[in-house]
Parts: structure tokens; C-alpha cells; sequence
């Protein structure tokens, strides 16, 4: 029966089991082939919020082999055509391996660099904001808000919103924004007015979440399926010096009702994409943002994202982090 090596990592950390984003990474030997049934029934038998598949040089076109590593990233729901932490896993991998070129995903071709264990990703992006936003009463139906102990003016931090309406979006304080890193991931951008709020959220209900079509009146694609998160934060701190801006973000993303992710890198960039958009005063031309998600679920995740702003614009998205093995073996399939 055919088998496929797979190692575990630990991304957005070095310490093993008790920190970081697991991800399974599953090698095909250029011998093996299987199906995109075969990856989700494999992913689900992980159990992991992801799995990756890296792809043997056979499958691609001759003249571009050696320039590009494709990988296929799964959830236990869906395959994904982008995601942070599997991202940084598989520049990991391969990086660690002396393996060289780009990765290639359903959303692009991403650069990474392997430094000593730290992987930084060029991701892709193609930046959305919607023009249609969440309410404030929608949002705590998806991600128990505790309504019940806060005062809603206590709870979220209005900065943001205020923030948006300079943009000339006429957005109102109820509401929420919502934002597309690529196609398919999306993310509401929600912000509390400080940690102690972020430590009281709870995860929702299994399967109660918002919905592409009712929440942001897009169009369903036949078939297709559409990651919406619930990206909760709060900033800590704030500095500019020249033309260079630096924040501090605690942050927790919730997805699929109950579900609770430790370390989210596509959230981080579209937060920190759409912090750079909002607060562009035309000196401002690069955030870094130091992102730390997970705490509250006992796995903290040191995420590093870097925007590069040009006209007003997302110029380039970098996401770093690093990654420590937990585990290997063998899978038969």
C-alpha cells in the first residue's frame, strides 16, 4: 500500500506541544498519486485546523520544475487557496531542507525566506474591503459576546470605526468591518476596547457563523465554499518614528460557531492590511504589527506581519514566524 512520510510542526513558536498553531505536513513521493478525497479524508484524520500536501516536482510543468513547490492546504472541512500558518510551515520544510524556489498555492505564488528557523512569506493578497458590514448584535450571535456583563460601549473599542468614516466609507459605530485577504478568506475585524474583554469572548455554537450570502450579500458559488473568521483584537500599543509605524495586538479568531483557532496568519494580514489602509496619512508608508492569538486556548503564537504602502494602497504583505518538529512518521493510504 502506498505510504507518505508526514512530519508535525509547531508553527508561530519554538517550544513544542505547548505552544504554536500544529500543522500536519504530508510529503507525496513522486511515486504516489492521490486525490483531493484522499487529502480531506487525511486531514480530517489529523484533526488539525490544517494539513498540508506538498507536491513532488513531477506534477508540475517540465520547464517549472525547481522554480515553484506546490502545496494544497486542507482544514477538516475544506481545502483553503491560502493560509498563514500552513504557509510558514511548508517555508519551513522546505527551507530546512535547502529546498529552493517559490510556493505555490491556489492564490498564488509566494516567496519565502528560511533564516535560522524564522520563515518570512510575500504573501498574496488582493485586498477587499466590503462594502457591506456586520452588525455589532450579528457578531455577538456568532461568537457569544457577553452582552449579558458589558455595556456595548465598554466592550468594543471605536477607534477603528472612526478610523473607516475618515476613509469616506460612511461607516456607523455599529458597525463591523469586513475583509477579504484573497479570494475565499475572509475575516470580520472585530475590535474590543481591551484585554480583559478579548479573555471574556467565548466560542458560539457549532455551525452558527456568518454566511457570504445573508451577512455580506455575495454571491454563492455553486459548489464552493467560503472561510469566514470572526478576528476579535485589541490594540496594546501604538508608535511611529519617520515613516515607519509599529503595533502591539492581542487577538483571538473564531470560525465555524465553536470553533477557536490558536494562530490565525491570514487574519493577521488582513488586520494588519486593513490598519494600514485606515490609518494612511500619506507619511506612514510601513506597519509592523506584533500579533500574540492563542493565549486564551493555552497556545500562544508569536505572529510577525509587515505592510508596505504605496498610493494609499497594500503594496506587499509579509508574514513571519517561526516553527519547531514535534513529530514524524509514515501514513498508508
Amino acid at each position: 500500500m502506498p505510504q507518505l512520510p508526514y512530519i508535525t510542526l509547531d508553527v508561530f513558536t519554538t517550544t513544542p506541544l505547548t505552544s504554536g498553531n500544529p500543522l500536519a505536513v504530508v510529503t507525496i513521493p513522486a511515486s504516489v498519486s492521490i486525490t483531493k478525497s484522499q487529502e480531506h479524508l487525511i486531514a480530517r484524520e489529523f484533526g488539525y485546523s490544517e494539513t498540508i500536501f506538498i507536491y513532488p516536482d513531477s506534477v508540475l510543468p517540465e520547464e517549472k520544475r525547481g522554480e515553484y513547490t506546490k502545496i494544497a492546504i486542507w482544514t477538516t472541512l475544506q481545502e483553503l487557496p491560502f493560509a498563514g500558518h500552513p504557509t510558514v510551515g511548508a517555508g519551513w520544510v522546505l527551507g530546512a531542507s535547502k529546498r529552493e524556489g517559490e510556493i505555490l498555492v491556489p492564490a498564488g505564488r509566494v516567496g519565502y525566506v528560511y533564516d535560522e528557523g524564522r520563515v518570512r512569506i510575500d504573501t498574496p493578497h488582493d485586498i477587499k474591503l466590503w462594502e457591506r458590514t456586520v452588525s455589532r448584535q450579528r457578531i455577538g450571535e456568532v461568537i457569544g459576546l457577553p452582552y449579558e456583563f458589558f455595556n456595548p460601549d465598554q466592550v468594543f473599542d471605536n477607534s477603528t470605526i472612526l478610523l473607516a468614516n475618515v476613509s469616506g466609507r460612511g461607516w456607523g459605530d455599529e458597525d463591523i468591518p469586513m475583509v477579504s485577504i484573497v479570494d475565499g478568506m475572509s475575516f470580520a475585524l472585530v475590535q474590543v476596547s481591551s484585554v480583559g474583554v478579548l479573555q471574556a469572548l467565548k466560542a458560539g455554537r457549532k455551525g452558527v457563523g456568518l454566511d457570504v450570502v445573508a451577512d455580506l450579500g455575495a454571491t454563492a458559488v455553486p459548489g464552493g465554499k467560503t472561510f469566514i473568521g470572526v478576528y476579535c483584537y485589541t490594540i496594546l500599543s501604538e508608535a511611529t518614528d519617520g515613516g515607519k509605524g509599529r503595533v502591539e495586538v492581542r487577538s483571538r479568531m473564531f470560525f465555524d460557531g465553536d470553533g477557536e483557532d490558536p494562530a490565525t496568519g491570514s487574519a493577521a494580514c488582513a488586520l494588519g492590511s486593513y490598519l494600514g489602509i485606515v490609518k494612511d496619512d500619506g507619511v506612514i508608508k510601513e506597519w509592523e504589527f506584533e500579533i500574540t492569538q492563542g493565549v486564551e486556548v493555552g497556545r500562544r503564537s508569536d505572529i510577525g506581519v509587515r505592510v508596505l504602502l504605496e498610493g494609499g494602497k497594500v503594496e506587499k504583505v509579509y508574514l513571519e514566524g517561526e516553527a519547531v518538529k514535534v513529530m514524524e512518521g509514515v501514513l498508508t493510504v
